[in-house]
């Protein structure tokens, strides 16, 4: 199969959510209702993952995600409840795709207590509740 697995007999049935691959019926697997490559199967169970970032809008989750990827840190984009949009990425790399996310340079909120990332829209962190403005505004938001 072109750009994806090595099943030459088996149908191509989707992309992989992390790295864009084509997934066929005979090696897909799934996280967070999402399709995923035989590749990341190390990633298969929810628990290997850690929430990074909290959006209100896919806007601009492509350039985020591509930071991320750039940096050696894999990601996936889940639509939550609420139609809150979801950032996550491994978690022996939570520290690391903070760490990125931190170092964009965008206007977010940031919360140095649970480690993510979230919309201006959001008011306070969607995590522990506590106010961008309860807390040092160096450590909770970047206005450059």
């Amino acid at each position: 199969m072109e750009d994806g697995c090595e099943h030459l007999e088996a149908s191509p049935i989707g992309k992989c959510a992390i790295c864009g691959k084509t997934v066929c019926s005979e090696c897909y697997r799934t996280i967070f209702g999402e399709m995923i490559c035989d590749e990341h199967e190390p990633l298969e169970e929810e628990s290997a993952w850690e929430l990074v970032g909290l959006y209100a809008d896919s806007g601009s989750l492509a350039e985020k995600r591509f930071q991320l990827e750039e940096n050696g840190v894999v990601s996936i984009v889940i639509e939550g409840d609420e139609e809150a949009i979801e950032l996550y990425v491994p978690a022996e790399e939570k520290d690391d795709g903070y760490a990125v996310l931190r170092s964009s340079g965008d206007e977010s909120n940031f919360c140095a207590e649970c480690k993510i990332q979230y919309s201006l829209e959001m008011e306070m962190c969607p995590i522990c509740g506590k106010r961008s403005a309860d807390s040092d505004a160096e450590s909770n938001r970047i206005d450059e």
